[in-house]
């Protein structure tokens, strides 16, 4: 059986760095939110990062394109909100090509809304 794309379960919001308005997000796209292998113990330098598979070319930004890293909100109306810190393809040239942002917890949040505490 072959390898098949992630399921794109939940809607999630991207800003680019910059844009102040939460009303207006620069792209709203399926995507699912994973935990990676599940191998960062508590207090190590990978607390509080996650996986967002994205469908194949969605345009969401790491630090690494020479300018400030986008940020999203996962799922979208939640307020739970992540920096990008990187982004990459997975399976590129194959059928079950997607994309891969690694993002971290902003816990202050931003748009004026603060992570919220419990998660919903």
């Amino acid at each position: 059986m072959a390898f098949q794309p992630p399921t794109f379960n939940l809607s999630v919001n991207i800003w680019r760095n910059g844009n102040p308005n939460y009303a207006s997000p620069d792209v709203t796209v399926g995507a699912n939110l994973a935990y990676g292998r599940r191998i960062a113990p508590p207090g190590s330098v990978n607390e509080g990062v996650m996986i967002l598979l994205l469908p194949a070319l969605t345009d969401i930004r790491g630090y690494w394109d020479g300018v400030d890293s986008d940020y999203v909100e996962a799922p979208a109306g939640s307020h739970r909100f992540y920096l990008v810190s990187n982004v990459d393809d997975a399976g590129k040239g194959f059928p079950n090509e997607h994309r891969c942002a690694v993002i971290t917890q902003i816990p202050d949040g931003i748009f004026g809304f603060p992570f919220p505490v419990p998660l919903p």
